[in-house]
């Protein structure tokens, strides 16, 4: 009965912060659009690159049963970089996009017991712009992605720890809407990146990983996973304000991934506010 219960209250929690995070894209229709490229924002040309760091705080919501039953929550500290390449002459069919970060924290549960949780991202996609106005830009494309979390019980006597995560192809969507506020140039970024088809490890049935490591069998550990059994989201929601020498930009980012992959349940959920700095890198080489 009590498995019900959180299960049924992360689904609420996750659907209410991707409610809130998908109308945040609409704020460009509520203000007057930028004619143009403008100086908040402007796709890389050829070997151009654009850099984007950030530091943020926020929160996160833990259920891993090979742990626990119960679910954990607390404040973590996180970093983020994310770039854009101009990887083609014409400066429209082609732009390079990594993002990576590293999240950290030390959620507790009702009862007062804790874990220590981190978490590591790598994305990679090439993108295309397949929607291109005055005022906004849309880039699709595929991505290479690896995520791997660890979660270590601070409280249980035999010190459970266990990883969560994926090695996967996906998807990554990247949009930029331009406007101004009385006449100041601002811009909104939209990203996303999620896993399609992929494999994550997760321990089957609860066996412990002593068992795996006495018995040799690492296969075991290793699952065919898709979006149907292993749903993961990574997405962002940025202003970027220009300011002398580059720009400043604060958002939001959702982290999300959830599975039964090994038999026993994984939702994990991070998000934060972040602010940073957006650098862009000029030529090095004009010849073609």
């Amino acid at each position: 009965m009590k498995k019900t219960i959180f299960l049924t209250t992360d689904s609420s929690l996750c659907s209410k912060i991707l409610s809130v995070f998908f109308c945040l894209a609409f704020i460009p229709a509520l203000v007057l659009p930028a004619a143009g490229q403008s100086l908040a924002w402007e796709l890389p040309e050829h070997k151009e690159r654009i850099d984007a760091f950030s530091v943020g705080i926020g929160k996160s919501w833990e259920r891993e049963t090979y742990i626990s039953e119960l679910s954990y929550s607390g404040l973590t500290g996180s970093l983020q970089w994310d770039s854009w390449k101009g990887a083609v002459p014409d400066g429209k069919s082609g732009f390079g996009r990594t993002h990576s970060s590293v999240l950290f924290g030390r959620p507790e549960s009702m009862v007062g017991s804790r874990i220590l949780y981190a978490s590591v991202d790598y994305f990679y996609s090439r993108e295309w712009n397949v929607v291109h106005t005055e005022s906004s830009d849309l880039l699709l494309g595929p991505s290479a992605m690896f995520k791997l979390c660890g979660l270590y019980d601070m409280s249980n006597s035999n010190n459970t720890a266990t990883g969560d995560g994926y090695l996967s192809l996906g998807l990554c969507a990247d949009y930029v809407g331009r406007f101004k506020i009385r006449n100041y140039p601002l811009a909104v970024q939209v990203n996303m990146f999620s896993p399609l088809i992929g494999i994550a490890p997760a321990p089957n049935y609860d066996q412990p990983y002593w068992f795996v490591y006495k018995y040799n069998q690492y296969t075991s550990l290793i699952h065919f996973a898709w979006f149907g059994n292993c749903f993961g989201l990574n997405g962002q929601v940025n202003v970027i304000c220009p300011v002398r020498g580059g720009s400043i930009r604060v958002g939001y980012n959702l982290d999300y991934l959830g599975n039964k992959l090994g038999g026993h349940l994984t939702r994990l959920t991070d998000t934060c506010f972040t602010i940073g700095f957006v650098h862009r890198l000029a030529k090095k080489n004009l010849r073609q």
